[in-house]
């Protein structure tokens, strides 16, 4: 419906006026005496005609009415606003199309513009097991791959190796350290990283068996890589219901030219410099807030660099229309000089969406749970998923948006009540499946053949079957909507919407009555329920429960 009032919005406009670009925005009212679609149009307009708006809303209004549109009973023009109001006739035919659709209910029928996009996620630093906050990137990430690919985007799901640099010395000194047992102060300084850059704890002690104790710290770090991939992060990922296309590791850039032909680029294009002995990238000039180092004077190669040579292989090797990264809080300041050495690369930056996700705090018993790797003292994202169960982790982890810091109460996700969001919703699916199996046409014969036996939709006219219509039909809007600004936490919200609109109907009307007809007319409305709260749990990959 958005689409359709913004196209005959546009042919509006440009009657009125053709210097008016700007997108034409259609929201959602929360006040539903505004309607259900509301577009502030006018006020741009009033800009360019330097006249009213509450006048040219009221004209516009006067045009949209000419049109008798039969998906609208009502357009009106209040106080600059431009208000459509759907007409039961339309809601009608949009259960017939979530009927009829089913599964594919939110599908875009048109590909997306993007072909290809690459979305890296998680990456965590294989350096021990994934934590909490690795959680939190790595179900966005998911979701956000599912809804693009509802919307015709060819997706590839990439998870990036940090195989290299002094993070993999730290461990390997981690290691050689464990296998001492008791390290003296002069084996601290043996090492190359720094006492308080080591890694802790039980699965320290569990590599350092497995690993050959002749081993250099080089050679210590990169088998630990090695196991922690395989015992700790690999599972744990496919514990959480996560597959990744592609693990990429960050040595094979080194191996594949890319640092060649990068490095001859840049210079070319007079962005390097010499300075200290150091090589530096002009990236203040590029929208940074200050240069770059890119080969320290030791000669080592900074996190930045190996950087640059990823997003090259992403764009210009494997040539990705649109790359998406998703990083933790501690990466705010990389963005900028990320974005620099991407245009540098002659790439547009509006190519490259870099989303930071914000911190967590894990919550028990009232009490903050503190968490950090290095020290060992952490609670591994599969231990909290065997605490409070995957659909919880899950469901809590997205409805909370990414650049809001979020408390995951542990208490609150155990709980099997109303107050449980994921419990809430699965709970209304689980009475949409009871519904239909004591109207006995719940089997799949029965479901399939559903469009041939469709019931007398207008029967549909209480406030309360009208509302649950028009909760379900945002079901395609708010796909398109995230597949654009990327604003997961959008889904399991309507989840809860429509949820509660479902048990708000369910209390005010009885779906199973003695007329036959008015029976049936229910449980189509109860059956495109479950399509679209079924649409939405699988998009999260949550479980849809038939009991509870």
């Amino acid at each position: 419906m958005k689409e359709l009032i913004k196209t005959l919005l546009a042919d509006i406009t440009r009657k009125i006026t053709s210097d008016f670009k700007d997108e034409i925005s259609v929201e959602i009212p929360e006040n539903k005496e505004h309607g259900d679609y509301s577009v502030n149009v006018a006020f741009g307009l009033s800009k360019i005609l330097k006249k009213s708006p509450f006048k040219i809303a009221d004209n516009i209004a006067e045009e949209l009415l000419k049109e008798k549109s039969n998906d609208f009973y009502k357009i009106e023009a209040r106080n600059g606003f431009i208000n459509f109001f759907l007409s039961p006739e339309c809601l009608r035919h949009q259960l017939q199309e979530i009927l009829s659709k089913k599964n594919k209910y939110g599908e875009s029928l048109v590909k997306g513009q993007i072909s290809h996009v690459n979305i890296e996620f998680i990456s965590a630093n294989p350096t021990g097991p994934l934590t909490i906050g690795n959680g939190r990137g790595g179900f966005y990430g998911d979701v956000l791959a599912n809804i693009l690919e509802t919307q015709g985007h060819k997706v590839t799901r990439e998870f990036y190796i940090n195989d290299r640099g002094g993070q993999i010395l730290a461990l390997g000194q981690s290691i050689k350290l464990a296998q001492k047992g008791s390290p003296t102060s002069e084996d601290l300084e043996v090492g190359l990283p720094n006492k308080e850059n080591l890694y802790h704890g039980d699965y320290i002690n569990d590599l350092a068996k497995q690993i050959d104790k002749n081993f250099s710290i080089e050679e210590a770090g990169q088998k630990a890589v090695e196991l922690i991939l395989k015992k700790y992060i690999k599972p744990a990922i496919k514990r959480l219901d996560i597959t990744f296309d592609n693990w990429f590791s960050e040595k094979s850039l080194y191996a594949s030219g890319s640092y060649e032909k990068v490095m001859g680029n840049l210079m070319q294009g007079d962005f390097l410099y010499e300075k200290d002995g150091a090589t530096f990238m002009k990236t203040s000039g590029l929208g940074d807030s200050e240069d770059r180092v890119l080969i320290k004077s030791d000669g080592s190669e900074t996190y930045f660099l190996s950087d640059i040579l990823y997003h090259y292989d992403k764009f210009i090797t494997r040539k990705f229309e649109k790359v998406i990264d998703i990083w933790g809080a501690d990466h705010h300041g990389y963005a900028p000089r990320l974005k620099a050495a991407v245009a540098a690369l002659g790439i547009p930056k509006e190519n490259l969406d870099i989303i930071i996700t914000q911190l967590i705090r894990l919550i028990s018993d009232g009490k903050e749970a503190k968490v950090s790797k290095r020290a060992g003292t952490f609670i591994t994202l599969e231990e909290l998923v065997n605490e409070v169960g995957l659909d919880a982790t899950r469901f809590f982890f997205l409805m909370y948006s990414n650049d809001t810091h979020m408390d995951f109460d542990m208490d609150l996700a155990k709980e099997r009540s109303a107050k449980n969001p994921v419990y809430y919703v699965q709970y209304a699916y689980a009475r949409l499946c009871s519904i239909l199996r004591k109207s006995q046409i719940s089997n799949p014969k029965s479901e399939t053949n559903l469009k041939s036996q469709l019931p007398n939709l207008k029967l549909l006219k209480t406030e309360a079957e009208l509302n649950l219509i028009r909760k379900l039909i945002e079901f395609p809007e708010i796909l398109v909507d995230i597949s654009k600004n990327y604003e997961v936490h959008r889904l399991p919200r309507y989840a809860l919407e429509l949820s509660r609109e479902f048990h708000n109907f369910y209390e005010k009307e009885r779906v199973i009555t003695e007329n036959k007809n008015l029976t049936s007319s229910r449980l189509a409305l109860v059956m495109a329920t479950k399509i679209v709260l079924a649409n939405i749990l699988n998009l999260m990959r949550i479980k849809a429960p038939d009991r509870m």
